[in-house]
C-alpha cells in the first residue's frame, strides 16, 4: 500500500487549515516548474553544474548567510542527517554570497559533508534568495521544483517536516523518522512531525507503534485530532480491520469536509467485494475531493487508472497515471503502471522510456529494474532477426513434442552424474484487492525466474518460449489450470520441475502461495506461503522467496559427480556450469558402503565421508576444486555429492544468492 501518498496530503492539509506560513515563498518559482540551471564553484575552484544532477531523485538547494546563526540552523540539521545517512541518495548544495574567507571559516568549523558554493553568478537573484535567508528549494527528478521555503525559525521546522514527507514518498522511513525527531527535540508537540513519524512506522511494518502515535494525536483537538484519526484509519486498514477503518475515515470526512481518504478506502473495500463499478465511482469521487489532502488524490487517480487499464483503455489510464505523478513525483507505482500500458500495446520503446524515469526515482526498486531489463531485451529482439528465428525454432520444437506426446526422458549411460535441473514458470494468478502496482503477480513470476536463472544452479525456461508455446497451442487460463496439461507442457519443454502459484492482495500486503511440482506426475514437492511485509522490504521479501525455492530444489536434487583426475590438492569433476555448478559449490567425496543384514533385515548404511571439494573454477561441463579435510587419497571415479549444509550458513547469503 502506498501509505506515504496519504501522509503528505494530510500534512499539507494541516498547513492549509491553519493558513500558509508567511515565511514560505511563492515567487516566480512554482511547484512543478523547472528550476533555473547554473554552475557555481566551491572555495577550491571545483565547478558544480546543476544540469549534471538532473537525474538525482532529490536535491536541496540551501541559500544562506555564513554570518547568520538563524540562517544556518536548518543547514546544520541537514548536515547531521547527511552524516548519519551517507547512502540516503540525498544531495545538498549550500549556496552563499558571503565572502570567500567567511565561507572558509564556516567550513573549517562545521566540516559539512556537502559542498558550499560561492554565488558569483547572481544565482540568489534567480531563486529569489537575495533578501530573505535562508531560502530552501527542494528539487525533484528532472530538476522540477517540489517545495520552496524562506525564513528560519518556525519555517525551518515546516521545511524539515516537508523534507520528511518527501522521504516517506521515496520509501525512506528511517530518514523521515530521523528528521521528525530533530523537529520534536525543539518542538515536542509538533503534530505534523508526529504524524510523519507515525506513517514512517507504518512503512516499517511497526503497526502497533503507529497505532499508539495516531491514537495519542486523535485525542487532541482541531487539526491534530483529525490527523490522528486519519492515521488510525490507515493503520486499521493495514491490520485488516476494514469496517473500523472505513468508519473512522467517515468520521474524519464529517469533521474536516472534503477529504479523499474515505473514498479511497471505500473503493478498495468495494473492489475486494468484486463491485468494480461501485469501486470506480468511489475512486473517481476521491479524485474530486480537493480540500483536504491532495496526495491522497494521487492514490485515487492511480487506482482509477488501473481500472481503465484492466478494460483496455490504455490512453485514459495513462492520463490518470500522469495526474497521479503530477501530484506525487515519487509515485513509482503509478510511473511503472504507465509503462505497463505501453507494453500491452507492444510499444516497447515508450515503455522503456517510462521505466528509465521510474529508475531515476528509485534505482533500487527490483520490479522496475526487471521491467526495464525486459523492455530492453524486447527491443533488442525486435532488431535481431536471428534471435527471432531462434525463438521461433525453439517454440516450434516444444509445440511438436507436445502435440506428438514425445515425452520420453533422455537416455543416459551414467545414472549417477547429475543432469541439468530445468524449471518452467507458469503464470501466477492474482486476486483480492486492487494493488497500487499493476501486474504484481506477473512481475513476481518474472523476477523470481530471473533471480533463479541468475543463480546458475538451475536452468529456467525462457518465459518468451513458455508464453510462445502457450499462444501457439491456444491454451487459455482454464486449460492451464489443468494439472495434466501443465505436466505435458513441462515435459515437452524437457523441464523436470514447474512452479505455479497465486497472489492474494490483502490490505496488509500481498499473500503469495507458490508450489514446486514435478513435471512427470504433477506431484508437489514444496508449498511456500509467504506474506509480503511493508513495501520498503520488497527486495528482502523477493530474496527470501527465491532462497526458499532454490534451497528446496537443491535438497531434492543435489548435484552428483565423479572425480575425473587428481593433481596434488586439485581435482577435476565431470560436472560444470551447464549442470548447475558455480564457484563456491562444496562437494563431499563419498564412499558407499555395502548393505548390512541384521536378524533378517537389510539396510544400506550412510556413505562414508572421504573429503570435501571446494569448487574454484567452472567450465561448461567440467569444474575444478581444491581438496579439503582429506581422510584418504582421492582417486579417479570417486563419487561426489553436493554438500547441502554449505547452502545457507548462519542464515547468511551464500554463493548462490
Amino acid at each position: 500500500m502506498k501509505v506515504n501518498k496519504i501522509i503528505v496530503g494530510l500534512l499539507m492539509a494541516a498547513v492549509i487549515a491553519v493558513g500558509v506560513s508567511p515565511g514560505i515563498g511563492f515567487g516566480a518559482l512554482q511547484s512543478g516548474s523547472q528550476v533555473p540551471v547554473f554552475t557555481l564553484k566551491d572555495i577550491n575552484g571545483k565547478a558544480y553544474p546543476l544540469s549534471g544532477i538532473k537525474n538525482m531523485a532529490m536535491t536541496i538547494l540551501y541559500f544562506f548567510d555564513a554570518d547568520s546563526r538563524p540562517s544556518i540552523e536548518g543547514l546544520l540539521s541537514l548536515d547531521r542527517l547527511a552524516k548519519q545517512y551517507r547512502d540516503a541518495d540525498l544531495t545538498v548544495w549550500a549556496i552563499t554570497r558571503s565572502p570567500k574567507q567567511k565561507v572558509s571559516a564556516f567550513q573549517d568549523s562545521t566540516q559539512t559533508v556537502f559542498p558550499v558554493l560561492l554565488d558569483t553568478a547572481s544565482v540568489s537573484d534567480m531563486y529569489d534568495a537575495q533578501r530573505v535567508l535562508p531560502t530552501v528549494c527542494i528539487v525533484g527528478p528532472e530538476l522540477k521544483m517540489l517545495d520552496f521555503f524562506q525564513g528560519g525559525g518556525k519555517t525551518t521546522q515546516v521545511m524539515l517536516v516537508r523534507l520528511a514527507e518527501r522521504n516517506l514518498q521515496r520509501k525512506k522511513p528511517e530518514i523521515a523518522r530521523a528528521i521528525t525527531e530533530t523537529v520534536e527535540r525543539s518542538d515536542p508537540g509538533n503534530a505534523q512531525a508526529r504524524t510523519v513519524k507515525g506513517y514512517a512506522a507504518i512503512q516499517e511494518g511497526k503497526l502497533d507503534e503507529a497505532e499508539q502515535t495516531f491514537y495519542d494525536l486523535s485525542k487532541e483537538k482541531g487539526s491534530s485530532g483529525i490527523l490522528g484519526k486519519e492515521g488510525l484509519a490507515r493503520v486499521y486498514e493495514k491490520k485488516g480491520q476494514t469496517e473500523k477503518s472505513l468508519q473512522l475515515a467517515k468520521e474524519v470526512a464529517a469533521q474536516a469536509g472534503d477529504r479523499p481518504l474515505v473514498h479511497v478506502i471505500k473503493g478498495d473495500q468495494l473492489y475486494r467485494q468484486n463491485k468494480q463499478k461501485a469501486a470506480e465511482a468511489a475512486y473517481r469521487e476521491g479524485t474530486q475531493k480537493r480540500g483536504g489532502a491532495p496526495f491522497q488524490r494521487a492514490v485515487a487517480y492511480n487506482q482509477l487508472g488501473r481500472l481503465y487499464a484492466q478494460r483496455g483503455d490504455y490512453a485514459k489510464s495513462r492520463e490518470l497515471y500522469d495526474q497521479a505523478v503530477s501530484i506525487d513525483p515519487y509515485y513509482i507505482e503509478a510511473t511503472s503502471n504507465k509503462g505497463l500500458t505501453y507494453e500491452q500495446e507492444g510499444r516497447w520503446d515508450k515503455a522503456l522510456e517510462v521505466y528509465r524515469r521510474a529508475e531515476a526515482i528509485d534505482k533500487n526498486d527490483p520490479f522496475v529494474r526487471a521491467l526495464a531489463e525486459n523492455a530492453m531485451r524486447m527491443l533488442m529482439i525486435k532488431k535481431d532477426e536471428m534471435k527471432q528465428k531462434e525463438l521461433a525454432v525453439a517454440i516450434k520444437k516444444v509445440v511438436e513434442r507436445y502435440r506428438q506426446k514425445r515425452f520420453d526422458p533422455i537416455s543416459v549411460d551414467d545414472p549417477w552424474t547429475s543432469r541439468p535441473t530445468r524449471v518452467a514458470f507458469f503464470d501466477i494468478s492474482e486476486s483480492g484487492g486492487l494493488s497500487q502496482r499493476a501486474g504484481f503477480a506477473g512481475l513476481l513470476k518474472d523476477h523470481l525466474a530471473r533471480q533463479m536463472g541468475a543463480s546458475g544452479r538451475v536452468l529456467v525456461m525462457d518465459n518468451l518460449i513458455v508464453d510462445g508455446v502457450i499462444d501457439e497451442l491456444g491454451l487459455d487460463r482454464n486449460a492451464l489450470a489443468d494439472d495434466e496439461i501443465r505436466s505435458r507442457l513441462s515435459r515437452a519443454m524437457q523441464a523436470s520441475l514447474m512452479i505455479k502459484g497465486s497472489v492474494y492482495q490483502m490490505p496488509s500486503g500481498p499473500l503469495c502461495n507458490l508450489k514446486i511440482v514435478t513435471s512427470e506426475d504433477a506431484r508437489p514437492i514444496e508449498l511456500i506461503d509467504y506474506q509480503f511485509t511493508a513495501g520498503i522490504h520488497l527486495q528482502k521479501d523477493l530474496n527470501q522467496i527465491n532462497r526458499q525455492l532454490l534451497t528446496r530444489i537443491m535438497e531434492k536434487y543435489p548435484l552428483q559427480a565423479f572425480v575425473v583426475e587428481v593433481s596434488g590438492n586439485q581435482v577435476l569433476l565431470n560436472l560444470g556450469s551447464l549442470q548447475g555448478v558455480v564457484e563456491g559449490t562444496v562437494f563431499d567425496v563419498i564412499e558407499e558402503k555395502p548393505p548390512v543384514t541384521y536378524k533378517g533385515k537389510q539396510f544400506i548404511p550412510e556413505p562414508g565421508l572421504v573429503a570435501k571439494v571446494h569448487v574454484v573454477r567452472t567450465d561448461d561441463d567440467f569444474s575444478y576444486g581444491h581438496i579439503k579435510e582429506q581422510r584418504r587419497p582421492i582417486k579417479q571415479d570417486d563419487k561426489l555429492r553436493e554438500n547441502l549444509n554449505a547452502l545457507v550458513p548462519n542464515n547468511q547469503s551464500t554463493r548462490i544468492w
